[in-house]
């Protein structure tokens, strides 16, 4: 049975691993559920899955990723083995909501950045994040810990990437209604991970467009080079299943911007088709085909691709991805 994309957030609370508990393979990771603060009503076209099915994800292999990890108070900061502090003491942090870490940190250390990660997985990203103090006092506790941690004189945070999966998106929307952390904020990577309510669940026609205000005024400032935007999304291969909410929400900001999208056909190391691209100035969208539980998860696993991308990705003296 196919099931429509715009199910997720209801559907994916089933989501079992072989040998594992909770999402992607790691003990006691919440599963994907709505975050506090997401309205989503599921495409009548199909009915959701029984309450006592498994929905089986199969992860990316786990590797042995060298590093030190520090616990803090939401999450878990990553310090890869071969991060240097740069010679003025200012570090970039890409900061990654909802997923499990090791995989985040998989992606994180393909992506050859010099810099730390911090991942924060949560069943409510609404209440955290509302705080206009939250990005804050997050890099405060990040900034902490790598003064206890790194030798090498004053160390601040300078530039910082938002990355997503699936509901994720609430705790990075909360945090960009503050100007203040939208002033620091130069990146944003969403996976599969822009979602929004209808001004009408019954008849579906239009988006709140409250609740993509601040992206898509993050996305005119990337259309301008002021930041730096990607954005990939389940693309259903056929026009009839393209009302999902992730596809809405893309051509929501690539219409606004007046983008333009360019038809593709490759296929990725996972098997992902892409099938379009769009591209305004810094801001990136990208169709992926896909309508199962496993292509959803696949743009969190494909995190690393994009990672590479953003402003302040620096391979030139890092070894080769592994």
């Amino acid at each position: 049975m196919i099931r429509r994309p715009s199910c997720w957030p209801v559907l994916l609370a089933a989501v079992v691993l072989t040998g594992t508990t909770g999402i992607s393979g790691i003990p006691n990771t919440p599963d994907i559920r709505p975050s506090s603060g997401f309205a989503q009503t599921p495409a009548p076209a199909t009915p959701p899955a029984p309450a006592n099915s498994d929905i089986v994800i199969i992860p990316p292999e786990r590797r042995n990723i060298p590093g030190q990890r520090l616990t803090l108070s939401l999450g878990q900061l990553f310090i890869p083995d071969r991060f240097r502090a740069p010679a003025g003491g200012k570090i970039d942090l890409v900061i990654f909501f909802h997923g499990a870490s090791w995989v985040a940190e998989q992606c994180f250390y393909s992506a050859k950045l010099n810099s730390v990660l911090y991942s924060i997985s949560l069943k409510d990203y609404q209440k955290p994040f509302e705080k206009e103090t939250s990005l804050q006092d997050a890099v405060e506790e990040v900034t902490a810990a790598l003064r206890s941690n790194i030798h090498g004189g004053i160390l601040r945070i300078d530039r910082i990437c938002l990355a997503s999966f699936s509901g994720g998106y609430v705790a990075v929307r909360e945090i960009l209604k503050n100007e203040g952390s939208y002033a620091r904020i130069t990146d944003l990577v969403l996976a599969d991970s822009l979602y929004c309510a209808y001004e009408d669940p019954q008849t579906r026609l239009r988006l709140r467009e409250d609740q993509l205000a601040v992206f898509l005024k993050f996305a005119e400032d990337a259309a301008k080079g002021k930041k730096r935007m990607w954005y990939t999304h389940l693309y259903p291969p056929e026009e009839k299943y393209r009302d999902n909410t992730t596809t809405r929400t893309a051509s929501y900001l690539i219409d606004r911007l007046k983008g333009v999208r360019v038809a593709q056909n490759k296929t990725n190391s996972l098997g992902m088709l892409l099938l379009y691209s769009c591209d305004v100035g810094d801001f990136h969208v990208r169709g992926y085909s896909g309508m199962t539980h496993q292509d959803h998860f696949n743009h969190f696993y494909n995190l690393a691709e994009y990672m590479e991308m953003i402003s302040f990705a620096d391979k030139k003296h890092l070894p080769a991805r592994q």
